[in-house]
């Protein structure tokens, strides 16, 4: 059996096609985990960023509660001047413009969580007891009216985890 000169250099070339199929493969596997790890680095940052923005949120809200705690004891018991009823009016504002900027973080991270640029299940762990809480509250009630509230998309996600219970 002899193989001629043009039947060699299809079987080289077959020999070659093969080993670039392989190639191409495994170079396609590496580049799809590549792109998972850095999706998953992605995700981990935005996860990371929207902690941060609730965290600093609460903070904010806390700072003006302690500010105004001395304020609001001294209004219970009527004692208060004009000026310390100023100012406390001033920070019941600020408060409110926190409660509202806490709510505004929470619901941009609710978006992202419906429009899939988090971990949903991870996401679900983290949260799902502080959304309970936030829709729960009764001072909370009126930012949460399914008619008028601005803040749909946090309702949204306490419907759809409340379902699966």
């Amino acid at each position: 059996m002899t193989i001629n000169l043009a039947e060699g250099i299809a079987f080289l070339s077959l020999i070659v096609a093969i080993a670039a199929a392989i190639f191409a493969k495994n170079s396609s596997s590496k580049a799809n985990e590549i792109a998972q790890e850095n999706l998953n680095i992605q995700n981990g940052m935005v996860e990371l960023e929207m902690r941060q923005a609730i965290e600093n949120a609460k903070t904010k809200l806390n700072d003006i509660a302690l500010l105004m705690a001395p304020l609001v004891s001294k209004e219970d018991a009527e004692s208060l001047d004009d000026e310390a009823k100023s100012t406390l009016t001033y920070y019941r504002k600020n408060f409110n413009a926190a409660i509202e900027s806490l709510l505004n973080t929470y619901d941009d991270a609710c978006s992202k969580y419906i429009d899939g640029k988090v971990d949903k299940e991870r996401f679900r762990k983290t949260y799902k007891y502080e959304i309970r809480n936030l829709l729960e509250r009764p001072d909370l009630k009126e930012f949460f009216d399914p008619l008028t509230s601005r803040y749909r998309t946090i309702i949204n996600v306490y419907t759809e985890w409340e379902k699966l219970e």
